[in-house]
């Protein structure tokens, strides 16, 4: 009998495959940082999901135009930001130039970010929670 054919084996193989294959989701914050590095090769959009803890996501698109650097990337993605959600939520600013700032106010809960697609080629988004 060959092991690797019996059912525990195989079923214990699609999960471990399935769990390095699905990206896990970071603990809720009340403080991310997004940072920026690189230049947008071509015009792209990224797109951030801002999930407040027990709440449902609110999808970010942003336009990036091609040969955007990262210091500009910061400035459109925190203009966006600010746009969807105001002031009253979260307070979006750009830090070092090349970082963007969300922070929950006014006793706001806790939130994820994730990158939901980034086809700015050439411009790499990195996320920092606090």
């Amino acid at each position: 009998m060959n092991i690797l054919r019996t059912p525990l084996v195989r079923s214990l193989a699609v999960a471990a495959a399935f769990a390095v294959a699905v990206p896990a989701f970071a603990a809720p914050s009340d403080k991310w940082n997004v940072e920026l590095k690189g230049r947008s090769k071509v015009d792209g959009e990224i797109t951030l999901a801002v999930t407040p803890e027990a709440g449902e996501a609110t999808n970010v698109a942003i336009a990036i135009p091609a040969a955007t650097n990262h210091e500009a990337a910061a400035v459109l993605i925190s203009n966006a930001l600010s746009k969807e959600f105001g002031a009253g939520v979260y307070a979006i600013k750009t830090d070092d130039t090349d970082e963007v700032e969300i922070k929950a106010v006014n006793g706001n809960r806790d939130f994820d970010v994730i990158v939901v697609r980034n086809t700015a080629d050439g411009l790499e988004l990195k996320l920092d929670r606090d």
